[in-house]
């Protein structure tokens, strides 16, 4: 979320304690937007959704944390979910054009792993190991969500034809491919940056890797929003 969503967030979060009879201050609204931003205003709702028809946690008025952990959800299903937009867009797309998806976690995923190129041309026997990697990463970042990401996963005639004066920029070829839910995609697009954490020494990935794993299995107790 960003101050755009602030006062749909405020509204929400508001009308979820009335229904616990309880007011919010603002210090309160604060605190709780701000533990939220990395979320968006769709998944904060769903969240909150989610735990008031929890009947073991939803007799409470929710906390930041428990939104977080609806959220969050099955991090091992949404991450299949999301190797299944990877691998369909590496058959379907290929490493050609560019692409983005509707979660920042998969660009970060994937930067992390070296661009879209290198991924999209996979070996099939390397393919098991990718697959794994990825969604170590992917279940790390919904741990502890991106900072940064980028807009978009540059394909390789885009990176080769902006290397030559001669190729005009802004060509319908030259436009990204979107993965998923097209609006998602598009706010994705527009929240993540240039180079993001393409910027990231990619020999970093297998430390930071075994760290996604330590983490999650610290949160999840041992198993995989």
């Amino acid at each position: 979320m960003n101050d755009n969503n602030r006062v749909e967030f405020q509204e929400v979060w508001t009308a979820t304690y009335a229904m616990y009879r309880q007011r919010v201050s603002d210090s309160m609204l604060d605190l709780a937007f701000g533990a939220l931003a990395p979320y968006s205003i769709e998944d904060v709702r769903k969240g909150l959704t989610a735990h008031i028809r929890n009947p073991d946690t939803g007799q409470f008025p929710p906390k930041p944390a428990d939104v977080i952990k609806h959220i969050s959800g099955n991090s091992q299903s949404a991450g299949g979910e999301a190797w299944a937009k990877v691998d369909r867009a590496i058959r379907c797309v290929g490493n050609y054009r560019s692409v983005v998806f509707d979660d920042p976690r998969i660009h970060a995923a994937i930067e992390r792993l070296g661009g879209w190129p290198k991924i999209a041309t996979t070996d099939e026997k390397e393919y098991p190991f990718l697959r794994n990697n990825f969604l170590k990463l992917y279940q790390g970042f919904t741990v502890q969500p991106p900072e940064v990401y980028p807009r978009k996963l540059i394909g390789t005639c885009e990176h080769q034809n902006s290397s030559h004066e001669t190729f005009g920029r802004g060509r319908s070829q030259d436009e990204p491919v979107m993965i998923g839910n097209p609006e998602r995609a598009k706010r994705v697009y527009q929240g993540g940056g240039e180079l993001g954490v393409a910027q990231i020494n990619h020999e970093g990935a297998k430390e930071f890797l075994g760290l996604a794993v330590d983490h999650q299995v610290q949160r999840l107790g041992g198993g995989a929003a």
